[in-house]
């Protein structure tokens, strides 16, 4: 392992221990204060901003760190490549804040939320301030982690200083929001410091030419939307806050349990796009290390979840959650899962320019994720939510290592074998 992605590796490992870490002085806090329902609402307008974030985001994170990664020491193609992204993720917060008040203005469920809805649209601004695109493919990932955890650090406190009641979520979510803020400030700033991009007006061209190099990365982030995000908008309106609150509180433990896989993927994924413009031998080697050292992780962390989930929703949440005990149950795999379809599909897939298939295969599980979800969650309300997830990533990695199996790509050999590429 090169000096360099070790240094990347171990920079948002501490990111992502921090990230654990830090919403634990929050996490049960809030959901003492706000109780089930409110923090459902809590989490449903996360997940309702979420779109519009998907929207903004628009595939970047994938498309501009590849670009970024292949010329990442030509300053002047980079700063291209950062204003034309940048420009384009602009020009679509604008349009996504009018389809949220557009939206609030035909819907009664979001008119209700409307105040949090608003506190936490922030965040899509944040998105836009933030380029963690821009440090990942440059392989700079010290900057994402200054920028970061300065920011909730900055603004954690604030959390117990001014949430006291249920009427205080739109605060909570402001809070939350405005971090992300704080982490694009702090970015910038040390963007302009080091001078990793130099001023360039970008032509609307260079905007619209970063809007089609990204589509097929937005059509696959907008699928996986479908059985990520959707879950929890969709149960909103067919089961209610408290459903979502139960969902809610599993998938943030899944998530917590997740974690570090992360750091491993944001800094193996450029290196592994550099790597096969250079010498496939190596970058399928790479790929075999995660594979097998991110599998057998996730893997303990998913069996630790399973058999654990009753004492880790009684320790860390308390009383009144007791439903999502069996809603981690059907998530507890999914560690596993997400760890083998990200080295199947972003290590391997996409560097070796299978957009299209990528997107295919998860524009199709999106679907079936959806039409799944609406009969399993109105019959068994979060815990059938999370049935469907669970699913829904087994069909994702399972039809990914086929594609690869089919192609006779090198993924699980223990060499390259030219001939057959």
């Amino acid at each position: 392992m090169t000096s360099p992605l070790r240094h990347n590796i171990v920079a948002l490992s501490v990111l992502q221990a921090a990230n654990m870490l830090l919403p634990l002085a929050t996490f049960p806090y809030l959901l003492r204060v706000l109780r089930p329902e409110h923090f459902g609402a809590y989490v449903f307008a996360q997940a309702l901003v979420g779109y519009l974030v998907l929207l903004t985001d628009y595939g970047f994170n994938w498309s501009a760190t590849a670009q970024v990664a292949r010329v990442q020491k030509d300053r002047h193609a980079v700063s291209k490549i950062f204003w034309a992204t940048q420009g384009a993720k602009a020009l679509i917060a604008v349009v996504c804040f009018a389809i949220l008040l557009v939206a609030a203005f035909f819907v009664a469920r979001l008119r209700e939320l409307l105040p949090v809805l608003l506190a936490t649209y922030p965040v899509v601004i944040g998105t836009v301030l933030f380029p963690q695109w821009l440090f990942q493919g440059l392989e700079q990932m010290t900057f994402t982690t200054v920028s970061t955890l300065s920011a909730r650090v900055l603004l954690l406190p604030l959390t117990f200083f001014l949430v006291h009641s249920p009427a205080d979520t739109w605060i909570a979510s402001l809070i939350s929001s405005m971090s992300v803020i704080a982490a694009g400030v702090v970015a910038s700033i040390l963007i302009a410091k080091n001078r990793l991009i130099i001023p360039l007006m970008p032509s609307m061209a260079d905007v619209i030419e970063a809007l089609r190099e990204g589509w097929h990365m937005f059509i696959s982030t907008a699928a996986i939307s479908l059985y990520t995000t959707t879950n929890s908008v969709v149960l909103g309106f067919i089961a209610g806050d408290v459903a979502v609150g139960y969902f809610g509180v599993a998938d943030k433990i899944r998530n917590v349990a997740q974690a570090p896989l992360v750091p491993f993927a944001n800094a193996i994924y450029p290196r592994v796009t550099a790597l096969f413009s250079e010498d496939s031998d190596k970058a399928f080697g790479l790929v075999r290390k995660m594979l097998y050292l991110g599998g057998s992780t996730m893997l303990l962390a998913s069996v630790a979840l399973w058999a654990g989930a009753d004492l880790i929703i009684r320790i860390a949440v308390g009383p009144g959650y007791e439903p999502a005990v069996i809603v981690l149950k059907w998530m507890a795999l999914l560690p596993l899962l997400i760890c083998l379809n990200n080295v199947l599909g972003v290590q391997v897939m996409l560097p070796l320019g299978m957009k299209k298939r990528v997107s295919e295969i998860l524009v199709v599980c999106g679907l079936i994720n959806l039409a799944l979800l609406v009969p399993l969650a109105s019959a068994y309300g979060a815990q059938g939510a999370a049935m469907s997830v669970f699913a829904t990533e087994f069909l994702v990695t399972a039809l990914m290592a086929l594609h690869l199996i089919k192609c006779k790509i090198p993924a699980f050999y223990t060499r390259m074998r030219r001939d057959e590429l």
